[in-house]
């Protein structure tokens, strides 16, 4: 493997794993909320759900778009197979889904007490999800870059 193959594989995953630490950022604030969010007064709960989607939005989603559209298959090419990357494809299709049913809470008013165990749990459910899908792609498809048995070169 030439310097430039390891330097190539070496950027990737550097940045891939930069990625992941901002993702967890945010999933930790998301956890913040699930503790938080009983308590809420009725009259500001929407703001802080807002927010969770606008970060879903604007930092996990575009990150999940080039996972799938960059990584996955590049990962996919070196291990011959679409299975390696395939559970986290629908780990993402997951973490959509369950964004877009929080999504649904926002259209009601005020989100009422009667809605808050529902909602605490779609939320809770939310960070789950993101923390299982970022623990499978670091155990099993960032060692996939760091394979010596077949040089690997960044597109």
């Amino acid at each position: 493997m030439t310097a430039t193959q390891m330097m190539g594989r070496d950027v990737v995953r550097s940045f891939t794993e930069h990625e992941h630490v901002e993702v967890r950022q945010g999933v930790d604030r998301l956890a913040e909320l699930v503790a938080a969010f009983p308590t809420l007064p009725v009259d500001q709960r929407g703001l802080p759900l807002q927010r969770v989607l606008d970060w879903f939005d604007h930092t996990l989603r575009p990150h999940m778009a080039w996972e799938e559209s960059w990584l996955f298959p590049q990962i996919d090419d070196r291990a011959r197979t679409r299975w390696i990357a395939c559970l986290a494809r629908d780990d993402h299709q997951q973490i959509v889904a369950q964004a877009d049913r929080l999504r649904t809470h926002l259209r009601v008013s005020g989100i009422p007490s009667s809605m808050t165990t529902t909602v605490t749990l779609d939320l809770a459910g939310l960070e789950a999800l993101i923390r299982a899908n970022l623990e499978r792609e670091e155990r099993y498809l960032l060692p996939a870059l760091a394979d010596e048995v077949e040089p690997w070169t960044p597109a």
